[in-house]
């Protein structure tokens, strides 16, 4: 390995960048960057152009990463495109050359980045950092020589995603399958996230902007904070799309419901007919409030990062596969969030009802099925699929009872509301029909429906405490109608959770939940509210 590579291993390399509207630009004050750098730490410097290349060159030892950055026949910025580029800062003292390694060469009229990082050892021996966005051009480019392969260019090509995270999924699938060292760059604005990109197998981690330019860092701040500011004094249309009903309303910025209507779903039309009743209650919220900001819309199902619905129950046919977002948003042309009713109802608890005030919350709302999430600091956790939890499809019986999602076993088979009547009829000569008559049984002293209504409330506590167990939330907040009998329901359910949550985490606190039928509307405005 080369001495000027072996020198970057498990270090911070900081790029070393300004562009002409920034006050630092210029050689000079590059090279007082990079003296500011060396003090801190840093192992190595990026930078670009001949003229910073040399004057960092003079006043620090370490590794310099040269490119030459280069508007390129009308097609946007490319890095050291040419040999001639990675020679002029080659001669100016560099000590690794950084080239782009994407597949656009061919159609940027470039040579291919195979030619390149062959002429570069050839013709000016030294190491070469091949830039690339995807998996496939890592693999090219270590295949054709380059001895550093960086994830630079993830989210800068129209073919790659980006985001607001480094691309930890790109750099860990470098790490797995190169034998050259990956170097991590790109959006990495946290010491947490740099000390992340290394234990997932990066050699050495690359951060530019939110170390060397003091402008752009103050506009981040500035800009979130002016956002929060405009988003909270501001009116969001929530819309709750469920199996029965629609109900949408404006909430305020205090979380206060100001305009509300509820409709019935009629589901047996399909899911464009539904999606085009909400968007038409939406449009009369929109009369009501011609200012607000933003839609938050929450439904049933499972809900993709692009607001659209990618599994949905028998309760909406034609459900699955509607793009709420996207047909929202080009309706009215205003920002659109979506999320699932369950998640959103957990919001809503955590920061404006019985979850408020605790770091975590586990909210689980009781229905027809079960439903819920867990929000962390205010915000929804969303797990690695982006979908959130199910606490509804916690396994608690091998090969149990057949759940509504196809599967044996489910909590939601044992607890959900329609287990009422399971329970209830199962214990007593006569039957009753519903959950609500079992309930009413109850309150007149029926001992048989006193005991369904806690072995469904006890069924409910036993599946929570895996959840428990598993997240360690601050709270649990219960929700949806079978939440609303009372005490001798949440009662039943804290001594099954008690019985069995491990010791140390058997204490946590159990409510009932303070929105009641609000929660919809407001969580589905919270949603939209944090998407502004």
């Amino acid at each position: 390995m080369h001495p000027a590579v072996e020198r970057l291993r498990g270090g911070l390399i900081v790029s070393c960048q300004a562009g002409v509207i920034d006050a630092l630009y210029g050689p000079e004050a590059m090279a007082k960057m990079a003296l500011a750098a060396h003090a801190g730490g840093a192992v190595g410097i990026r930078t670009n152009g001949r003229e910073d290349v040399a004057a960092i060159r003079r006043v620090v030892s370490l590794p310099i990463i040269g490119i030459d950055k280069q508007e390129w026949r009308g097609l946007g910025i490319r890095i050291t495109p040419t040999l001639e580029a990675a020679r002029t800062v080659v001669e100016a003292g560099a000590d690794i050359v950084a080239v782009d390694a994407t597949r656009r060469a061919p159609e940027d009229g470039r040579i291919p980045p195979a030619e390149l990082i062959r002429l570069i050892h050839d013709m000016l021996n030294v190491p070469v950092m091949a830039d690339v966005a995807t998996l496939d051009e890592g693999l090219a480019a270590a295949e054709a020589g380059a001895d550093i392969v960086a994830s630079t260019l993830s989210g800068y090509t129209d073919y790659s995603h980006g985001g607001p995270d480094p691309d930890y999924d790109l750099v860990r699938q470098l790490a797995a399958r190169l034998q050259v060292p990956v170097v991590a760059e790109g959006r990495v604005a946290a010491p947490a996230q740099a000390r992340h990109l290394l234990e997932i197998g990066a050699y050495a981690v690359v951060v530019g902007s939110m170390i060397t330019k003091p402008r752009w860092i103050t506009d981040q701040y500035a800009s979130a904070m002016r956002s929060f500011r405009s988003a909270a004094s501001q009116s969001v249309v929530g819309v709750d799309i469920g199996g029965t009903k629609i109900a949408v309303g404006v909430v305020d910025s205090a979380g206060q419901i100001v305009y509300e209507e509820r409709l019935p779903t009629q589901a047996q039309e399909g899911g464009e007919a539904v999606l085009r009743r909400a968007g038409d209650a939406v449009e009369r919220a929109l009369r009501a409030a011609p200012a607000a900001a933003g839609i938050g819309a929450s439904t049933g199902g499972v809900i993709d990062d692009r607001g659209r619905v990618i599994f949905a129950t028998d309760s909406l046919p034609g459900w699955a596969g509607m793009d709420i977002r996207g047909t929202l948003a080009e309706r009215f042309g205003l920002p659109v969030a979506v999320e699932n009713d369950g998640q959103a109802a957990a919001l809503a608890e955590a920061l404006l009802g019985a979850g408020r005030g605790f770091r975590s919350v586990l909210g689980v709302t009781v229905g027809t099925g079960i439903g819920g999430g867990f929000v962390v600091d205010g915000r929804i956790y969303r797990g690695g699929s982006a979908t959130g939890i199910e606490p509804g499809h916690i396994a608690v019986v091998r090969d149990g009872r057949l759940c509504p999602c196809g599967r044996h076993g489910c909590l939601e088979a044992y607890a959900s509301g329609g287990c009422l009547t399971l329970e209830y009829n199962a214990r007593a000569d006569a039957p009753l029909p519903t959950g609500e008559a079992v309930v009413a049984a109850a309150e007149r002293g029926d001992a048989a429906a006193v005991e369904a209504i806690q072995a469904v409330a006890g069924w409910l506590g036993y599946g929570l405490a895996s959840a428990v167990n598993l997240l360690n939330p601050s709270v649990i907040v219960i929700g949806g109608g079978v939440a609303q009998i009372g005490d001798l329901y949440l009662e039943a359910m804290r001594a099954a959770l008690r019985r069995q949550a491990y010791m140390p985490l058997r204490e946590v606190p159990l409510r009932a939940a303070a929105l009641r039928n609000r929660e919809g509307i407001v969580g589905a405005a919270l949603v939209g509210r944090q998407a502004l």
